[in-house]
């Protein structure tokens, strides 16, 4: 099976056949790794797929990411495409990291945040950061600043989580 054939075709509002590729990998590493190529394909419909699928096994398998873990951080500074930057938020939370690099996410997430016009993106950045905040508490302070922002200025859907990611904090 060609897992990217599988995820091309139709345009970037359906799905097309990403949970038969999820149940496909499994969390079979080969498979996922031949997954993971999906993300620099040249159709953005394939990259869109692809993230999502990564996302949806990488919830019940978050292992299978380590191999990645070098090129994920790389395409979180990248990829212009916003419905893999929503994707690649919520993998962010799920891999260790250094302070360092941490920070350097935390930086990438709110550049998002605060200039992204995808609510989706935002929303997922927000979560990723109180996620991150969790293990990085320095992180905290900055987060609260974005979300008592985004509660004022957020799109319906943002300040919805901005209130909730707040009463959480």
């Amino acid at each position: 099976m060609d897992i990217r054939e599988l995820l091309n075709g139709g345009d970037l509002r359906s799905i097309g056949h990403v949970d038969e590729v999820v149940e496909f990998v499994g969390n079979d590493q080969d498979r996922f790794n031949e997954l993971m190529t999906g993300l620099t394909d040249d159709r953005p419909v394939v990259r869109m797929r692809s993230a999502d699928a990564i996302e949806k096994l990488t919830r019940r398998h978050p292992e299978l990411l380590h191999a990645h873990q070098t090129t994920l951080f790389q395409q979180l500074h990248t990829t212009p495409q916003q419905e893999v930057r929503w994707h690649l938020a919520q993998l962010m939370p799920r891999m260790t990291w250094t302070e360092e690099e941490a920070s350097d996410i935390a930086h990438v997430l709110t550049d998002w945040i605060t200039a992204e016009t995808s609510s989706i993106v935002i929303v997922n950045a927000l979560q990723a950061m109180f996620d991150l905040s969790a293990v990085h508490p320095r992180f905290r302070d900055k987060l609260k600043a974005l979300l008592e922002t985004q509660l004022e200025a957020g799109s319906p859907a943002v300040k919805r989580r901005s209130k909730k990611l707040l009463q959480k904090l």
